[in-house]
């Protein structure tokens, strides 16, 4: 297949078809996997392991979305060709072909942007463009090809930065109230395009792509209802709170984010090397990723284009600095049904103001929490205040028969087994035919929306996979690690698939 048929092709989350007409704008920016693993974490002495540096180097890559372009390696494997770490709309074919690669000189002088306040007056870009403190960017082939990609029709840089006018606010208000340079605000859009149903392969989620073992280690909760990786206010104080431990730990911005992108041990062995050899370790001298050395240009980028955004003919979006959302606190966990009624909204606008749910009730870890857009909250509180706290989840009585189980049962009505053991008090899932217990009496028309949307199935995180000529299912199945008798399963299909054809793929 010719290489650029191969790289229109892309991968959607299914909850990003539903909403993309608010938020998920067709993009060809490249989404980022940060795998903060327990090297980033715990490790900070060189591997054990015998592995060459070239193996190193590889395993740590992150490719190009299909798509979008793919930076020319001497060989362009099917791995490099293919990444599963696309959850925005189908891409559009970008200008810059991945076979092209342009070299600048070292000497050559870097135009210094100026930023033109007039034109963002009262907008957030003010108020970010006035702390950029980072230092500048090294003109390299990885950045050239980003700022064309970025800048290759118009009105498309902006469409792209629009992308985040829910959530970035909150994540500049962050950013600020630590004093940290305003870069890190524009951190996401490398990352996931601003997205926090971002799903890689390797299970790395949300808008910061952030690992299952590193959410633990910075205290993020993955349950069965809310995956806090999602969650623009809890994931944000997680990558903030890791990226200022990697800044402490190497004394220089550029490295701390390329260890939230490579890890800080890489980082480390990199510092080591060059020590040894008598070279500069500053980040543009080491020997790193490719990915990661796509990934620190790529923020540059970003922010020189908005510097420089009159002069480029960029028009801005116009994102207001405050934030469009208020976090109210529950007595319990509620149906997201109930949800809608009390607040007036649909439910792409709850799921949207709340992406961490993953199942048919907000959050079940406390502090019970429920975030609504400030217009909403009004109306909202007036009408809670006449339901009582034990009708927050609507239940009836189910008498449970010989040969039931937990599991069968929530099976059936569309819960889970934590979610049951929960309404009913349970320390097991052990249950006696005879007993009777409450089941939620959620309709099955916000059930079906549920399933649809696959905020929470027995398969955990699901990205949706356009299947190309040549494809199988046993293909995709070993691609993404998984079963062929699982595609067919969650696809309600046989073995016969067509070129085309949208596929719910399980990827953890």
């Amino acid at each position: 297949m010719p290489l650029n048929d191969l790289l229109k092709v892309a991968l959607i989350s299914s909850f990003a078809v539903l909403v993309g007409c608010q938020t998920l704008q067709t993009t060809n920016e490249t989404v980022s996997e940060t795998r903060i693993t327990e090297d980033r974490v715990e490790s900070t002495e060189p591997s054990a392991e015998s592995a060459s540096i070239d193996n190193e180097f590889s395993e740590g890559e992150r490719d190009a979305v299909e798509g979008a372009p793919t930076y020319p390696e001497p060989v362009l494997t099917d791995e490099s060709m293919y990444d599963p770490l696309a959850i925005v709309r189908e891409l559009g074919e970008a200008v810059d072909s991945p076979n092209v690669v342009e070299t600048y000189k070292d000497e050559e002088p870097m135009v210094e942007p100026s930023p033109d306040l007039a034109a963002i007056e009262g907008t957030i870009w003010a108020e970010i463009i006035g702390r950029f403190d980072l230092d500048d960017l090294k003109s390299t082939k990885f950045a050239d090809l980003h700022r064309r990609r970025l800048t290759h029709s118009p009105g498309f840089f902006a469409e792209f930065l629009v992308k985040a006018d829910l959530y970035l606010p909150y994540v500049w208000g962050e950013v600020k109230r630590r004093n940290l340079p305003s870069e890190i605000a524009l951190l996401p859009y490398v990352e996931s395009a601003y997205s926090p149903w971002a799903v890689s392969r390797m299970g790395a989620v949300g808008m910061w792509q952030i690992m299952p073992g590193t959410a633990r280690v910075l205290k993020l909760k993955l349950g069965q209802t809310c995956d806090q990786r999602r969650d623009v206010i809890h994931s944000t104080r997680a990558a903030l709170d890791y990226l200022e431990q990697m800044h402490a730990k190497f004394g220089d911005w550029l490295l701390a984010i390329a260890a939230y992108n490579a890890g800080p041990g890489r980082i480390e062995r990199a510092i080591k090397r060059n020590r040894r050899a008598g070279k500069p370790t500053d980040f543009w001298s080491l020997k790193l990723p490719r990915e990661t050395r796509r990934y620190v240009p790529r923020l540059l980028v970003t922010r020189d284009l908005i510097l420089d955004a009159k002069a480029q003919g960029i028009e801005l979006p116009n994102i207001e600095p405050e934030i469009g959302f208020k976090t109210l606190a529950l007595e319990a966990p509620m149906e997201v049904s109930l949800v809608q009624e009390l607040s007036g909204l649909s439910l792409e606008e709850v799921r949207r103001y709340n992406p961490c749910i993953r199942s048919w009730i907000t959050p079940a870890q406390e502090p019970y929490q429920l975030v609504l857009p400030k217009s909403a909250v009004q109306g909202f509180s007036t009408r809670l205040v006449s339901v009582s706290v034990r009708d927050y989840v609507r239940t009836r009585p189910y008498k449970v028969r010989s040969g039931d189980t937990l599991s069968e049962i929530a099976a059936r009505i569309g819960a889970t087994v934590p979610e049951l053991m929960m309404l009913n008090g349970m320390s097991n899932s052990r249950i006696v035919a005879g007993r009777t217990i409450r089941v939620p009496s959620t309709s099955e028309n916000i059930s079906k929306q549920l399933v649809n949307l696959e905020l929470g199935n027995a398969y955990g995180e699901t990205i949706r996979y356009k299947v190309r000529s040549g494809d199988s299912l046993w293909k995709i199945a070993r691609r993404f690690r998984t079963t062929v008798k699982d595609l067919r399963k969650l696809n309600a299909t046989s073995n016969l698939i067509r070129p085309g054809q949208w596929l719910v793929v399980p990827v953890n």
